[in-house]
């Protein structure tokens, strides 16, 4: 079991993990914005435009982000005694609508370039800039999955499905300058940015359903609440029968766990309150980023 200053130290080096992860994030919309907007203006591509339209919401929503990773790294304090994990899941919410934003511009752009259509030049330079932008979306996505999947971070998750995005709409620019440079159906530019559009707009969704569920104090998945019974079990030689009211939550990266032990009622109370904390100190250690709450009840 680890000891405190293990799980300190453990703690430290998740928190410089997101942090550094939410920083590349921002960089790297930085240089994509100047490698799409030289390319747009060379090209004239509304793909290319849309593409540059979603890497500059980008670094708006990892600057957003980042802030908001190291607001939930901070300590709790006597205004916010559960610490301040939600501000991740604030910059997700607010991200999806970033998302979405960019999603319903892309739709009104692409269809009047249908109605006005615009001659591009140039495709092989695009060409080249959309191959850069997939390779380093596709390089920054599995970093960001990885640091949030280490650290269970909502809004880096939320970056990373920006990101997941970001490729789709590199992709579909990509597509449209080939299929424009090689045949001569011109409209395949903007058709194929009303379905990156769309897209755009269903990943928006997901990124706001699962920010909200952590703001409403959704419980946390079923298999949770089976790991605390089978800990619970193990005590039950030590006088432990049982537990109800168990109520779980998640702010950031932190479990939130309350539980109500039901204890032999003959038991003295400090040997209630030491098996309550060696079944606390179990659960932490064995729950990833867990904060236990134990409520000791005589069984019956």
């Amino acid at each position: 079991m680890a000891t405190a200053a293990e799980r300190a130290s453990f703690k430290q080096t998740e928190e410089a993990a997101k942090t550094s992860a939410a920083r590349l994030s921002m960089l790297t919309a930085g240089f994509l914005i100047i490698l799409k907007t030289a390319t747009g203006f060379i090209t004239g591509s509304i793909s290319v435009w849309a593409s540059l339209l979603d890497s500059t919401m980008d670094i708006f929503a990892s600057t957003i982000n980042y802030f908001a990773v190291r607001t939930a790294t901070r300590p709790a304090d006597d205004d916010h005694a559960y610490g301040h994990g939600k501000a991740e899941s604030l910059a997700g919410l607010f991200q999806s609508i970033v998302i979405a934003a960019s999603g319903i511009f892309l739709i009104y752009e692409s269809i009047r370039r249908i109605i006005y259509p615009q001659e591009i030049s140039s495709e092989w330079i695009g060409t080249m800039t959309m191959i850069v932008a997939v390779l380093v979306s596709i390089s920054l996505v599995r970093r960001l999955r990885r640091v949030s999947r280490e650290t269970e971070s909502p809004a880096l998750h939320a970056d990373a499905l920006h990101y997941v995005t970001d490729i789709y709409t590199n992709s579909g620019a990509l597509l449209a300058l080939v299929i424009v440079g090689l045949t001569p159906f011109k409209i395949a530019d903007p058709v194929i940015s009303i379905g990156i559009a769309f897209y755009i707009l269903w990943s928006a969704v997901s990124v706001a359903r699962e920010s909200i569920d952590i703001l409403m104090d959704r419980r946390l998945p079923l298999n949770i609440d089976e790991q605390v019974a089978e800990i619970v079990s193990r005590y039950k030689d030590e006088g432990v029968l049982g537990f109800h009211d168990l109520k779980t939550r998640r702010s950031g990266s932190q479990k939130f766990i309350d539980i109500h032990l039901e204890v032999e009622r003959n038991m003295r109370l400090q040997e209630a309150h030491d098996v309550s904390v060696r079944v606390l100190r179990t659960i932490e250690a064995e729950i990833s980023r867990a904060c236990v709450q134990i409520h000791t009840d005589p069984a019956g």
